[in-house]
């Protein structure tokens, strides 16, 4: 039996969480027990989740007489292993990248020792899984790369009715981290707003505790408060049409262990500018602009192609822009984890 530690997943899922319900179902078919999640978030909250993963979870396995715990996160309890962990890890974000923030503490002061302790590590890229080795020490061999997929049923081409914006758009989608670098894509968009007057730019996306007001401060100074418009968290069901509308999706991400908009954007028939290197690359796997994310003038240039490819429907065709997602399925990763889980849990009972 295997116990599926739900528990970092929240009521209202981003990537960590819809990654972890699309792939329940494949796990399901193991002999398991699932401990839900579906909490609201937030410092307090995560420190109480903390506590119990390092005193109950274990006990609750033993208890449970689990062969293996299955985390879709960097979370679990270190020390004698009595019940062997696997663990989800997206990135290395807060301990390559450190902020000040109760995130980067934690995966300074706890996840190298969690993961070293761990049985196994499932990363969503290549990328992910070398930054990993070459951070903290582990193995490339104790390290499976599933990448992620998405819902073919939820993200494909379509034309849409009403639009969510009434003007024309370019969007970005994910949290106000600083490594998404949106300041410097509010630079960009300003170097070229003046070229394209009709066109707005849409952050949407949780604020953060302190990127987000210099944002909006910076969005005001350069007097472009109604060209570019701060979103909060949208429902996974309106997610769709807003990646179907836009000019396309601007991704300029200073790291990523992955980059799910891309991929989502791209399922949805629309042109993607992202950075090289990093898990944006994988994730676009030859289908998008890539941009260097350091140099502004570099993805104001990248912008202005991805507009003109739109205007002159270079790349229209919604098919040509799909087919790279194709091989990408929650199924494929469901299915992958399933098999990765199912041998490690054969050569535990050896």
């Amino acid at each position: 039996m295997i116990l599926l530690n739900y528990k970092p997943v929240l009521l209202r899922p981003t990537g960590i969480g819809v990654y972890a319900n699309s792939i329940l179902p494949a796990l399901q078919k193991l002999d398991h027990q699932l401990i839900p999640g579906g909490g609201q978030g937030g410092v307090l909250e995560r420190i109480k989740r903390l506590s119990w993963s390092q005193f109950q979870l274990p006990l609750l396995a033993q208890k449970s007489r689990a062969r293996l715990i299955f985390t879709p996160a960097p979370e679990g309890y270190i020390g004698h292993q009595h019940v062997p962990q696997v663990l989800m890890v997206h990135d290395l974000r807060p301990l390559i990248h450190p902020e000040r923030s109760y995130q980067s503490l934690y995966f300074q002061m706890y996840v190298p020792y969690l993961l070293r302790s761990c049985k196994h590590i499932i990363a969503n890229s290549k990328y992910t899984a070398s930054s990993i080795a070459s951070s903290i020490g582990i193995g490339l061999e104790n390290i499976s790369v599933i990448p992620l997929g998405y819902d073919r049923n939820h993200f494909y081409p379509k034309t849409v009715k009403t639009r969510p914006h009434k003007r024309p758009y370019l969007l970005h989608i994910g949290q106000h981290y600083p490594h998404k670098n949106l300041n410097r894509l509010i630079r960009a968009f300003r170097s070229i707003s003046s070229q394209y007057p009709e066109i707005d730019l849409l952050l949407v996306g949780k604020p953060h505790p302190t990127e987000t007001a210099k944002l909006q401060r910076l969005v005001k100074e350069i007097d472009l408060t109604n060209r570019i418009h701060f979103r909060r968290y949208v429902t996974y069901n309106d997610l769709p049409d807003l990646y179907r509308c836009a000019i396309g999706l601007v991704f300029p991400s200073l790291w990523e262990g992955f980059g799910l908009p891309i991929l989502e954007s791209l399922a949805c028939g629309t042109r993607v500018l992202t950075s090289y290197g990093s898990g944006t690359e994988e994730a676009a796997n030859g289908n998008a602009l890539l941009v260097d994310p350091l140099d502004i003038q570099n993805i104001a240039h990248g912008i202005n192609q991805l507009i003109e490819n739109y205007s002159s429907g270079v790349m229209a065709e919604q098919d040509l822009l799909s087919q790279g997602t194709k091989a990408w399925s929650w199924q494929a990763t469901g299915d992958k984890t399933y098999e990765c889980i199912l041998r490690l849990i054969e050569q535990n009972t050896r």
